[in-house]
This record gives structure tokens, sequence and C-alpha cells, in this order.
């Protein structure tokens, strides 16, 4: 008689037909190609994250562009000025406040931001978004003058966005020997053509004072991305690094400030100044029309992009010049 085996099918021993498990080479293989898939997730991710930000960086200079027109909109189209000094704010009776009360000190109302955000309904974000959220928690919804809040302080030298301050609006100072207050460049002396080769020795008309006299509004930087360089050689990139009140072209007047090194995104700076800067991959810029892009630093360098007047300037309009005033 033969006897059956009582054990249930489920616990019956089922044969190995490769009578061996897996080697080595093959368990390396397998996470080599494990490996492999986790960095190209990986730099998805991170690529998808720069699009995002420059998006983001876009979205908000675009912002920047509709408060700069409801301003000019609100004063007979003058645009903002670009720098006020303290003498220069008294003189002429301007005062900026804080959102809920109190007024802003005239030391911290020398750069853009606090003229600006009265007409982007105080979006702090878009002065200092690049930083964490705490940041932006922190700044003071009220203040007087004499007393000047870090916060309040880091929107006024440190925002997101440099204003191309010396050629839009202007930069104004109290003149130290006459006591009156004087726009920078008002008074510089440059070349202009009148066709062919003749050119008509021009002074002053550099600076943009009204939105009604771009000549290329879609082309002249309005905004850009920005940070305080001295002079060096440069090519990282950092989203924290600390952004600049305003942005400077390659030329100021007569002096080279900066340049881009031929086939690469790094950038040359000659002289210590507020300079244009990749946050994320490229620069990004809005317009005089309100058009904006990310850039390469190469496609900056040519100075139409940056003085209304290089246009009507004599000889190579991209490497436009003037005295200093």
């Amino acid at each position: 008689m033969t006897t059956r085996s009582l054990r249930p099918a489920a616990m019956r021993r089922i044969p190995n037909p490769g009578g061996r498990g897996f080697t080595i080479v093959e368990v390396l293989t397998v996470v080599g190609i494990i490996a492999v898939l986790m960095g190209l997730i990986l730099a998805g991710l991170q690529a998808a994250g720069r699009t995002s930000r420059q998006t983001r960086e876009l979205n908000t200079l675009r912002q920047l562009h509709l408060g700069w027109s409801s301003y000019a909109a609100s004063n007979n189209d003058y645009v903002m000025p670009g720098y006020l000094d303290e003498a220069a704010q008294a003189q002429w009776k301007v005062r900026y406040r804080y959102v809920v009360e109190g007024r802003v000190d005239p030391a911290i109302a020398q750069t853009y931001p606090w003229r600006l955000l009265p007409y982007l309904d105080w979006g702090y974000e878009s002065m200092i978004g690049y930083l964490d959220s705490e940041a932006i928690d922190n700044v003071p919804s009220k203040g007087k003058v004499g007393v000047i809040e870090p916060e309040a302080l880091q929107i006024a030298e440190q925002p997101w966005f440099g204003y191309n301050a010396f050629y839009i609006g202007g930069w104004w100072e109290q003149d130290a020997a006459t006591g009156s207050v004087q726009c920078r460049f008002s008074n510089s002396e440059w070349q202009q053509t009148s066709g062919g080769e003749n050119t008509i020795p021009t002074k002053g008309k550099l600076v943009l004072r009204s939105i009604g006299r771009a000549t290329q509004a879609s082309s002249l930087i309005l905004f850009g991305t920005s940070t305080f360089r001295g002079p060096g050689i440069y090519t990282e990139q950092d989203d924290r690094l600390p952004g600049a009140a305003w942005i400077t072209p390659p030329i100021l007047a007569d002096q080279t400030i900066w340049g881009s090194i031929t086939g690469s995104e790094r950038i040359e700076v000659f002289s210590a100044q507020a300079i244009p800067y990749r946050r994320q991959r490229a620069i990004t810029i809005v317009h005089v029309d309100g058009s904006a892009r990310s850039e390469s630093i190469g496609n900056l360098i040519d100075q139409q992009r940056w003085v209304n007047a290089a246009h009507d300037g004599a000889g190579d309009p991209t490497r436009f010049m003037h005295t200093p005033d």
C-alpha cells in the first residue's frame, strides 16, 4: 500500500529550474540600471525646478513692469526715478510710507523699491521673493523716520531685480557746488548721427524720463536680475546671492564696467558695480514694453539695449559712449 504525503500542496517544495540564484554580475547590473534611472529622474526634477523658478522670475518681472507703468500713468507719463538721495527727496518734498502707517526713512527710500511698492499692492515677495518666506514675513508694516528695520533696509538695498536706473528715470543727487538737485548725465556730451558720415554734437537727452520717448521699447532693458560684484571673472550662480537695486550696462558713460567672455557664460567685471546676474541658467529681464525673457550674458553687450539714445549715436551704437558729465 502506497502512503500519500499529507502535506498541503502550498507547502510542497517547488523545484528551481535553473538550479542556482543570481550571480554578483547580475545583481550589480540591476543596481546599475536602477542608479541610471534614478539619475535620469533626478536630472529631470532639477530641470523642472529650474524651469519653474525661471517662470516665477519672469512673472515677477511682468508684475514690476505693471507697477512701473502705473507709476508713470499717475505722474503724467514721467517714469519712476532710479535714485533719489536724501537731499533730492527733501527738495522735491517726496515722502514714502509703509503699508499700514508711518514714513519710510529717506535713507532707505533712495533706491526704487519703496517708490514702487504702493503700485504693487505692497507685495514684498516681488522685491525679496528669492529669499525664504521668513524674510518676507518679517518686513515691517509700519515705522517712522530714524528707525531702519533690517528687513526694510534689505528691500531697499538687495531687491530681487535691478532697475536700469542710470538711463531710465535717472540718478538724482544734490550738487555740492550749487546745492541744486541734478540728474547724472544730464549735461553729458555725445555725438549724434545725422545720416551718412555727418555728426551733431549733442548734450544731454540720454536719460529716458517718459515712456512716450522710448524709441525701442521692445528691446530697451527696464529690470533684470542683478548683484553687486567687484573686479574679477565670475561663472557661478546662486539663487540666494544678494540682489542689487540697479543694473548697469557694460559701458557706463565712457568707462567699461563689464564684458562677456566669448564662447561662455562667464562675465568679467572691470569696475565694481551692480551687474547682470544669472540666478538660474540665464539672466531674466523685462523691457520697457513689458516683454520679459531669459537672456545669455552675450546678448546684453549691446549698448542699444540699455541707453535709449544709443540708436542715434555716431559710430558703433553697440559700443555707445558719452562724457561723464
